[in-house]
């Protein structure tokens, strides 16, 4: 699989980006060659022509059973074989992901072109073990990671989109998660 995403490079210029959100266009801007010179997260982009498509940025993560109430946590565990039930299990999160305000709602699908990239480079190039993909997710993207496979990480998670959609003015992040396995 050839990988069309650039990996940000802290000692070059930044391309210019803007996908409406101040706080994802801030981030691509200035706080991304931060963290990736921190080692906290690897952002990459996607240049069409002379525009930045989209990005993402990705830092290690885990699912652990102390975070989920049990009957959460037997779904996790019942997707691997019972020698292989652990307290926790490897992840990698996506920490920002946006998509120029330019190639939104394109018939080129490029958010969920980009998604199912990351999913099948995670389970074919990825260095490390990792089984699933998790997000802390705006809500208003929560319909964006529910069309691409997202699972709320348990019933707080989904009651708390739930209380979104009554009120859009809360901004609380949802966790959501994508089972790799699920592709394999």
């Amino acid at each position: 699989m050839q990988n069309p995403f650039t990996r940000l490079d802290p000692d070059k210029a930044i391309p210019d980006f803007d996908c409406g959100d101040d706080d994802l266009n801030e981030f691509f801007a200035v706080d991304a060659t931060n963290w990736q010179k921190e080692l906290l997260t690897v952002t990459y982009y996607l240049l069409l022509g002379n525009k930045v498509a989209l990005y993402f940025s990705l830092a290690n993560d885990k699912i652990t059973a102390s975070t989920f109430p049990k009957g959460f946590w037997r779904r996790i565990k019942s997707k691997f074989p019972h020698q292989k039930h652990r307290s926790d299990y490897p992840a990698v999160k996506i920490g920002r992901f946006a998509v120029s305000t330019d190639y939104r709602c394109k018939p080129e699908h490029w958010g969920s072109k980009a998604m199912d990239f990351i999913k099948n480079w995670m389970v074919t190039e990825n260095k490390t073990g990792c089984c699933f993909l998790t997000v802390d997710a705006y809500p208003s993207a929560v319909p964006f990671y529910q069309k691409n496979g997202f699972k709320f990480l348990g019933a707080s998670e989904e009651n708390l989109y739930k209380k979104y959609q009554q009120d859009n003015s809360r901004k609380e992040t949802i966790a959501m998660y994508f089972s790799l396995k699920s592709i394999v």
